[in-house]
């Protein structure tokens, strides 16, 4: 790619309209330069420049090598790129690291992928390895199992493996748990339980006594209560990890997309001890609740101010409008295809109606409150829409830019919307591009219309803003961004372990992809102003690559190694041997 080069921008409010005329004062050094690179800068479509500079954590000016050259000063640190690429740091809008970070640390890994026997085979390994009173808990199995999992030869099994030991296991939707006999029976699940909601505890037609399969939060609420509690010590080991971890890959800001009080709690410690290398955004678990009388709990979102820190924005809310296509979950327009459960007319459900999502929504957005919306199913996504356009009216334009999580399955008289309703498309390709989930939906609404997800060149031709995420550790094991940016170009599994190709006309160029996955889901977090791009006056978030992307070809984009992460000017990673 010809390197294009920008003359010398200055931030008047950081540098004081310094003159570069003849005679006049020189600017104050730099404390960081970076030079002679390939650096995208993210600030407008395939711009590239040759260097940048820093100060107090801040670039202050972005040009030419010669330009940004007379910043330097005796005590500027000077990091010679030699050609390589730089770019922002990655903006991930979803996802969850305390949990993936704790599972990689503490649980039961059984490994995408597995068959029966060989999650079996895993958990009768962690059960041998556990202590006395341990539970297992662990994932993810592939959400193409359900109708395995769901039979009482299979709970047997899960009996057997688990040597007596409690075995809780999730789906890679994280929608769904398999739990064994010893783990129902401290939850207090029986032939008599029901879900609320849209929760299913599945049981089986013969005995009526239950699976072990338990579909959606309703359902395995009371299950996941009655695992020991995770410890503050490990929760904080956690923490750090994730922090590692998300540097590794070059994230520097993130989205976790549900946090409960304890989450919170752990982050904020986090952040005041320093140890928080990134831009961190909280949903604020927001769910009407039982206990609140079908009402919303808003306790945490009016108490959010207590836990915003240096780097912890708790400025979103999180709603879940329906679960996930493959446990038939999720609400669409057209029904599924029939099956013994449900017959031939079923559309799925929704926990809102109409009225009751846009008095949430109403509540939420009038106290400066974003909201994630978990909607998977088209007609999920049309119920957010159409709450979202009655708070636009309520409330008045823009409003608060409101995310719709997943977005899946968008009918084609919706696109338009996004951008109208200033609304966020959010998109984890992890989840998409050919994966065993995209197989496990096929099996539920059929193949033809399980080929149609994710419309996002649609959704970006039309002006929407679509930002892009992990969904970690749901769907995949790592928060890498590099398998998602190819799988937006190519539409394929990086790493070929599903064959074919996703509705390739719905693929989108390098560079689109790459502001999905910065400046876009910077500015669909509300950070838009301090990251996202290179740019002076905001922090000085960027990564140094191993190679060109766009000297490569697309197919090898997962294989992007980040030589350094940079978080405010400070280096947080480095790549070992590098």
């Amino acid at each position: 790619m010809q390197l294009k080069k920008t003359s010398l921008r200055w931030t008047a409010g950081l540098c004081g309209a310094i003159a570069l005329a003849a005679g006049a004062a020189p600017p104050p050094a730099a404390d960081l330069v970076v030079r002679n690179g390939q650096i995208h800068t993210m600030r407008r479509p395939a711009e590239q420049v040759q260097a940048f500079a820093v100060r107090d954590g801040r670039y202050v000016a972005v040009g030419d090598n010669a330009a940004i050259d007379r910043l330097v000063g005796p005590a500027t640190r000077v990091v010679d790129l030699a050609g390589a690429m730089a770019m922002p740091g990655i903006a991930d809008v979803h996802m969850h690291p305390l949990d993936g970070a704790y599972e990689a640390l503490f649980a039961c890994d059984i490994g995408p992928g597995g068959d029966l026997p060989a999650i079996l085979a895993r958990v009768a390994d962690c059960a041998g390895r556990a202590g006395p009173d341990d539970w297992v808990v662990g994932g993810a199995w592939s959400g193409a199992l359900l109708a395995q999992v769901a039979t009482p030869a299979a709970l047997a099994a899960l009996d057997r493996a688990g040597a007596g030991h409690p075995v809780v296991l999730r789906d890679d939707s994280f929608h769904n748990r398999w739990a064994n006999s010893a783990a129902l029976r401290r939850a207090g699940i029986t032939a008599a339980s029901t879900a609320p909601g849209n929760g299913v505890i599945d049981k089986d037609p013969a005995s009526g006594e239950p699976t072990g399969l338990l579909k959606e939060f309703a359902a395995f609420a009371t299950l996941e209560q009655a695992i020991p509690p995770r410890t503050a010590a490990r929760l904080a080991q956690a923490a750090e990890a994730a922090g590692a971890t998300l540097g590794r890959y070059g994230i520097t800001a993130v989205q976790d997309a549900f946090s409960n009080e304890a989450m919170l709690q752990v982050w904020r410690q986090t952040d005041r001890d320093g140890k928080l290398p990134l831009h961190m955004v909280s949903s604020l678990a927001a769910m009407p609740t039982a206990s609140a009388g079908g009402g919303a709990t808003l306790a945490l979102v009016d108490d959010r101010q207590r836990y915003a820190g240096a780097h912890l924005h708790p400025t979103f809310a999180k709603l879940f409008l329906d679960g996930v296509p493959p446990a038939r979950t999720a609400a669409f327009l057209d029904p599924y295809l029939p099956d013994q459960e449900h017959g031939a007319h079923f559309h799925g459900k929704s926990n809102f109606t109409r009225a009751q999502l846009a008095d949430q929504l109403a509540a939420l957005d009038r106290r400066g409150v974003a909201v994630k919306l978990h909607a998977t199913g088209d007609a999920s996504l049309r119920l957010a829409l159409d709450a979202i356009e009655d708070v636009r009216k309520r409330n008045g334009m823009p409003g608060q830019r409101h995310q719709i999580a997943h977005a899946s399955f968008i009918a084609a008289s919706d696109i338009g919307r996004f951008k109208r309703l200033n609304v966020t498309a959010d998109i984890s390709p992890m989840l998409w591009y050919p994966t065993g989930l995209g197989a496990a939906t096929a099996a539920a609404i059929g193949p033809e219309r399980a080929n149609h997800m994710f419309p996002v060149r649609d959704l970006v031709k039309a002006g929407a803003l679509v930002a892009g995420g992990s969904d970690w550790p749901a769907g995949q094991a790592t928060p890498d961004p590099w398998r998602g940016i190819e799988g937006l170009v190519t539409r394929r599994d990086p790493l070929g372990a599903v064959p074919g190709a996703l509705w390739p006309e719905q693929a989108v160029d390098l560079d689109t992809a790459l502001r999905i996955y910065t400046i876009n889901s910077a500015t669909a977090m509300g950070l838009g102003a301090t990251t996202g791009s290179i740019a002076p006056g905001k922090s000085a978030d960027f990564i140094v690559l191993d190679q060109n992307l766009f000297a490569v070809p697309p197919e090898r984009i997962h294989d992007t190694k980040v030589q350094h992460t940079y978080f405010e000017g400070r280096p947080v990673y480095t790549r070992p041997n590098n």
